[in-house]
């Protein structure tokens, strides 16, 4: 990243500035910020399907960026300012509780529900959102293990492996079906980023129990899912990138670490 060149953690303008992205860092945390990569992923995959059902082999279309802005800044206010995501949205803090559960699909749903609606809309072609809620359900079960940042020690832990074998298998199959339904229902875009996907919860349930494998797991599909969104709807790269570099200065000028990222720790003889 090109802000540790120009401010490296040693340097007297590190310091300069981290009292301000400490500042900053507090508030984006209250809003819980880094929710919207999962809350703009799914309403523009409604927008998209619905794109994909005009014209099966549209690709690369900018025509439509406005529509689009204006739906993901609806569903931003709807997050930030309705549901207050720090009292609902606690995947990633603990392990979710039954109803909790259900109550993260049900924002989903609202928010695919969202992009996929316009005035020309079938209702008959709700059912094909089904395969978009069952990746969503496979990803939200990676998070039902807590992955925690140790500032003393610089590593990423999980020290919960409890139900490993139940969490990871109800992920790969509700990825698997994600795969059947999206090739029945004739659309590209979720059948080709659950296969990509599919490997992450499988790696992490047949190899070692180790942080990495989850960081992958949890990372990769959300962002496999995005950049294929971007074939069909280019103009969303935009907000992805610029809340994904916001993030990583930020968290840089806090603690020093380049997060949200695609790398992952590994074994010191790897």
């Amino acid at each position: 990243m090109l802000v540790e060149r120009f401010f490296p953690s040693n340097s007297s303008n590190y310091q300069k500035f981290k009292s301000f992205f400490n500042r900053l860092g507090d508030t984006l945390d209250e809003k819980d910020i880094i929710q919207l990569f999962t809350i703009w992923t799914f309403t523009v995959s409604g927008f998209v399907l619905d794109v994909g059902l005009n014209d099966r082999f549209v690709y690369w279309e900018w025509s439509g960026w406005l529509l689009g802005s204006i739906k993901l800044g609806f569903v931003t206010a709807i997050f930030l300012m309705i549901l207050k995501p720090k009292e609902i949205w606690v995947a990633g803090n603990k392990r979710m509780s039954l109803n909790e559960f259900w109550t993260h699909l049900g924002i989903v749903i609202l928010f695919l529900i969202i992009g996929w609606i316009n005035l020309d809309s079938s209702f008959n072609e709700l059912i094909k959102l089904i395969p978009y809620a069952l990746a969503f359900i496979a990803g939200l079960t990676i998070f039902q293990f807590i992955v925690e940042y140790d500032q003393t020690k610089g590593e990423w832990y999980n020290l919960n492996w409890e139900k490993k074998e139940l969490f990871l298998g109800s992920s790969a199959t509700l990825l698997f079906i994600s795969i059947l339904l999206g090739f029945y229902f004739d659309d590209p875009i979720i059948s080709t980023a659950s296969i990509i996907s599919l490997p992450f919860p499988v790696i992490a349930l047949l190899w070692s129990s180790h942080v990495r494998h989850l960081q992958r797991a949890r990372f990769y599909p959300l962002f496999i899912l995005a950049m294929l969104l971007c074939v069909r709807a280019p103009w969303f790269f935009i907000p992805l990138a610029g809340l994904f570099y916001m993030l990583r200065t930020v968290n840089y000028f806090r603690y020093g670490i380049v997060h949200p990222s695609f790398g992952v720790d590994l074994p010191e003889d790897l």
